[in-house]
């Protein structure tokens, strides 16, 4: 894509996603992104890729999507003539889900290996273990911008109550919320990415970081069936607009 504007496409798991992203993009007065929603989960995705029987490489996600029947007629609508070489960048948000029954953590890396920079293929965002984890940071996070601290863990087998646990722990999205306390938000999650890879903080985006975070959470999960909260999803703001929300201590 030649212009210089970025023409961004989002492609999300579902509604939570979407609806985060859209608030996200509001609060930073970003531009606004195509969203389509694939309405599945990764392992869904990765039977999509499966059944075509080629090579990853070979296939448009765009064109994927498009014949996928997890995806609205609405939202096959706005990619309909398009492909991926008419957007800048492509991300997909999807959430480990490492309690499902169909969670396969080889299918996951081999997603992961393939959806590995935005402007060719897309790349892929991970949250660990599901999109609420953006909300479940420690309440000075918001209250004093302390983006340190110990991170918070999650045991699989207890992650059909995620939801409410972040209810109770986290914090709930409002309107009076500022730029400054998503901006800590999501440097909370830059420095627990940081913790566990041990990448320079800003480089938490990066895609050596998200391939070492992935490494460590699916070894923590096949030795002790827990991980590490942390939402990934966020940091695509400072890697598209690193001026509107810089990543710093």
């Amino acid at each position: 894509m030649n212009s210089s504007a970025k023409k961004v496409l989002v492609i999300s798991e579902g509604k939570s996603e979407a609806q985060l992203l859209k608030r996200l993009f509001e609060k930073f007065e970003l531009p606004g992104s195509e969203v389509v929603r694939l309405n599945a989960n990764l392992c869904k995705l990765y039977k999509e890729y499966e059944s075509y029987g080629c090579d990853y490489s070979d296939l448009d996600v765009t064109a994927v999507l498009r014949s996928s029947k997890q995806v609205s007629h609405a939202d096959k609508e706005k990619l309909r003539g398009k492909s991926a070489d008419d957007f800048s960048d492509i991300f997909l948000v999807f959430d480990l889900d490492p309690h499902t029954g169909d969670f396969n953590p080889d299918s996951v890396q081999k997603l992961m290996s393939h959806f590995r920079d935005s402007s060719d293929f897309g790349k892929l965002y991970i949250n660990y273990p599901m999109v609420e984890s953006f909300y479940h940071v420690p309440p000075e996070v918001l209250e004093k911008g302390n983006i340190y601290g110990q991170p918070i863990h999650f045991v699989v087998r207890d992650l059909t109550g995620y939801k409410e646990r972040v209810s109770q722990e986290g914090f709930r999205y409002s309107t009076g919320h500022t730029q400054e306390n998503y901006r800590c938000v999501i440097c909370r999650h830059a420095q627990i990415v940081k913790q566990l890879t041990e990448v320079p903080f800003e480089c938490t985006f990066k895609l050596k970081a998200q391939l070492d975070l992935l490494k460590v959470q699916l070894s923590e999960i096949q030795k002790n069936k827990a991980g590490t909260v942390v939402n990934t999803f966020c940091l695509l703001l400072p890697e598209l607009y690193p001026s509107k929300c810089p990543l710093t201590e």
